[in-house]
């Protein structure tokens, strides 16, 4: 009797996946490994046999393809949002507060009825008739009373600790590396790095030998497998791992890691990933990015949906009722956390309803829902000898502290941050001083405080430059709301250390990614007056023969730094925004004015206002009015307009390109919809997302761009504006119709 191959195979892999799911996620392995090697060698013998039946997602496929030569850059389908961090109860109590704030219907009704009142006192106003006096007089008691109720509200909240409906959910945080795991119709087709929030690097290749991760999503009666799935959660090495792998370095001969999350994110990095199967890694989700299935009404739901695909969570997390049963899971975890046998450095705690997440919304870099309790850093004790300032590219005078060295969190630290004049002021340092030092987020070192109590005596404050340090020119003071001096900065626009540092910031490979134009080339070429501006890196190919001329800049890697120049004039708005280096904007904000306004020139004509109150899929942009100040400010100030004209005449594409997720065959391609009304049959979030699907935009409000208006109950002024301008409005049935 002779056994069908493909029938074989499939058993195999079966077997092979459910030993995987007992021996990674259920922790109760039921097969010795030489049985389970045996099963292994099997599968690979029959598909050896057959070539034509190997699958993706078949086990044998963890390990293989040729080393790459670069890690490529892929945008992320949703945002990875940085958590917010709070180190006290007290800041972790307010957190939900705010929260509670936000989305407790009583307090939502009691505002609005304040809000009515404010009106109707405003139409009053002025008025001196009888009539309106004892209307005055009314609205007044009716808000007090409004008022009491609120606090009495909030006071019996706090006396609840800010429950909220479904509560919150507490677990560890893994100090690892963030990763997103993309699953189409149940089988792992990406895994991208956090890079900068909005695209990050390619890294499959290495996250496929990781066998706590599945290549194919385990099938569930109860949770049907959705057709995209992104994961997010942590890659780490456990502390037996890393010992592990730290003496086989050193047994090499070779440099050994500091910690275990160095370790992991070097692994990460390898371009082959033969090396990567070497070093154990494991895994572990916490959250979720795009999602494309049956919905969820709650996160804890979503943990349980995950565990029976065959996804780890982590066991240690709770269910909590209340902010005051979190802080209990915090302080208890403290000791507890020793014991996992991994490194966590906090808890995070979010809201679990998913609708209230969405209520709560986010800002430019924080989700509102979150946020993480820290755990005291790993301090100690040293001196310091000297402080030394240094110019950043906005011209800020930022202090860099040398001290003598000392063992702190894994490695050796000499140098640290002293952030500006005023945080110095505050902590009272002082060149001499026994300082106290620990890693921020356990990387990057800083002086926690002084101890006075070994302060060598007659020590002088520390002075900040009165003259630039590096071009010694004019520098400008700023001061807080009490006149406190807070920072320097220099305020030549021709000074060579910020030409410096914008040029490099521009180049980087988060902005505009100009291959060939590292921190070395940049000083190179402005110390050689090649550059000067931002415009002149574009008119680099007219002075070939002078690159030419350049230490260690021979014809190819002239030419290759001339072709990544011309490679980088396609990057859009977002790139450029962020590279120009203007003050307060970020990746994250660039990337939403850019979607937003579409162009330089709309970016240019948009008021502060405008900038600060624009919303995105319903939601508050996150644009505060920082960002807005600033942003508006360089773009109309005389620099600003001469940069502006400088890329756009080297023909820098100025406006977004086109995203290739929207491809002019799908239905709504090109078509901008906007969402008013009370909805019955959707979510708002759930129109956005299938018109997205489709190719289409959606936008808050109704101009002659607006193609389609999908109107609810009640819809109001954006209604009668579309019927003004003649913008076709859909019922929620037509607009289902229009999917179908």
């Amino acid at each position: 009797m002779t056994t069908d191959p493909e029938q074989e195979i499939e058993q195999l892999r079966i077997k092979i996946r459910a030993h995987d799911r007992r021996y990674y996620i259920d922790n109760a392995p039921t097969l010795a490994d030489r049985d389970y090697d045996r099963l292994l060698d099997r599968l690979k013998q029959i598909e050896a046999a057959h070539p034509q039946l190997i699958t993706p997602d078949s086990p044998t496929q963890r390990v293989g393809g040729e080393p790459l030569g670069e890690f490529r850059t892929v945008p992320h389908a949703r945002p990875m949002l940085s958590i917010d961090n709070t180190y006290d109860a007290e800041h972790l109590t307010k957190w939900a507060k705010r929260c509670f704030e936000s989305v407790d219907p009583a307090l939502q009704r009691i505002d609005e009825k304040i809000r009515e009142i404010d009106t109707l006192e405003e139409r009053l106003k002025g008025k001196r008739d009888k009539p309106s006096q004892e209307k005055r007089q009314q609205a007044k008691a009716e808000r007090d009373a409004l008022r009491a109720k609120r606090e009495a509200r909030l006071a019996a909240a706090a006396e609840d600790g800010y429950a909220l409906a479904d509560g919150y959910l507490a677990e560890p945080k893994i100090d690892g590396v963030a990763i997103n795991l993309r699953y189409e119709h149940g089988t792992l087709v990406l895994a991208t790095t956090r890079g900068d929030g909005n695209e990050g690097d390619d890294v499959t290749q290495n996250i496929r030998p990781i066998r706590s991760i599945p290549l194919r999503l385990a099938t569930s009666t109860h949770w049907p497998v959705p057709d995209v799935l992104e994961v997010r959660g942590e890659i780490f090495m456990t502390s037996r791992q890393f010992e592990k792998l730290n003496r086989a370095f050193a047994e090499a001969g070779e440099e050994s890691f500091a910690n275990p999350r160095n370790a992991t994110a070097g692994t990460l990095k390898q371009l082959d990933p033969k090396m990567v199967a070497e070093r154990p890694l494991e895994f572990l989700a916490h959250g979720r990015g795009e999602f494309v299935g049956q919905p969820f009404q709650l996160h804890s739901q979503f943990l349980e949906a995950l565990a029976a695909w065959d996804i780890r969570v982590n066991p240690a997390g709770s269910h909590c009722n209340s902010i005051y049963d979190a802080w209990s899971f915090v302080t208890r975890f403290e000791t507890e956390r020793f014991d996992l046998g991994f490194a966590v450095d906090g808890v995070v705690i979010r809201v679990n309803r998913y609708a209230l997440q969405r209520q709560l919304g986010t800002t430019s870099r924080f989700p509102r829902w979150c946020i993480a309790y820290k755990y005291p850093a790993e301090q100690a004790t040293t001196r310091l000898l000297q402080v030394d300032w240094q110019v950043g590219k906005t011209g800020k005078l930022t202090p860099r502290a040398t001290m003598q060295p000392v063992f702190v969190a894994g490695t050796t630290v000499q140098h640290a941050t002293l952030h500006n004049l005023g945080e110095i002021a505050r902590k009272d340092i002082r060149i001499g001083d026994a300082v106290i030092i620990e890693k921020a987020g356990e990387i990057i070192p800083q002086v926690v405080r002084v101890d006075l109590k070994n302060r060598p005596p007659r020590l002088p404050p520390i002075e900040a430059p009165e003259t630039c340090p590096e071009c010694q020119g004019e520098v400008e003071r700023e001061t807080d709301e009490n006149d406190k001096e807070t920072a320097r900065y220099c305020v030549n626009p021709e000074c060579p250390a910020q030409l410096r540092e914008r040029l490099i910031h521009f180049a980087g490979r988060r902005q505009m990614d100009i291959d060939g134009m590292g921190e070395k080339v940049v000083v190179q070429l402005v110390a050689t007056s090649l550059l000067n501006s931002f415009g002149d890196i574009f008119m680099l190919h007219e002075r070939r023969a002078e690159l030419l001329q350049l230490e260690r800049m021979g014809e190819k890697k002239s030419d290759n730094l001339l072709a990544g120049i011309e490679a980088a004039k396609a990057r859009g708005l977002d790139r450029v925004l962020v590279g120009l280096g203007i003050r307060h904007v970020g990746s994250t904000a660039a990337r939403v004015l850019a979607a937003h306004y579409g162009s330089i020139d709309a970016l240019m004509d948009a008021s502060v206002e405008d900038m600060q109150s624009f919303q995105v899929a319903g939601q508050e942009s996150g644009i505060g009015p920082e960002i807005a100040k600033s942003l508006h400010t360089f773009m109309h100030s005389e620099v600003g307009r001469h940069v502006i004209q400088e890329l756009r005449e080297a023909n820098v594409r100025l406006d977004v390109s086109q995203p290739d997720a929207a491809p002019h065959h799908l239905a709504f391609s090109g078509k901008t919809f906007v969402v008013t009304g009370k909805l019955t049959d959707f979510t708002r979030d759930e129109v956005h997302a299938l018109v997205q699907q489709h190719g289409g935009k959606t936008a808050s409000t109704v101009s002659k761009k607006t193609d389609y208006l999908v109107a609810g109950e009640k819809a109001g002024s954006k209604l009668a504006k579309a019927t003004q301008l003649g913008v076709a409005v859909l019922t929620e049935a037509e607009f289902a119709k229009m999917i179908e």
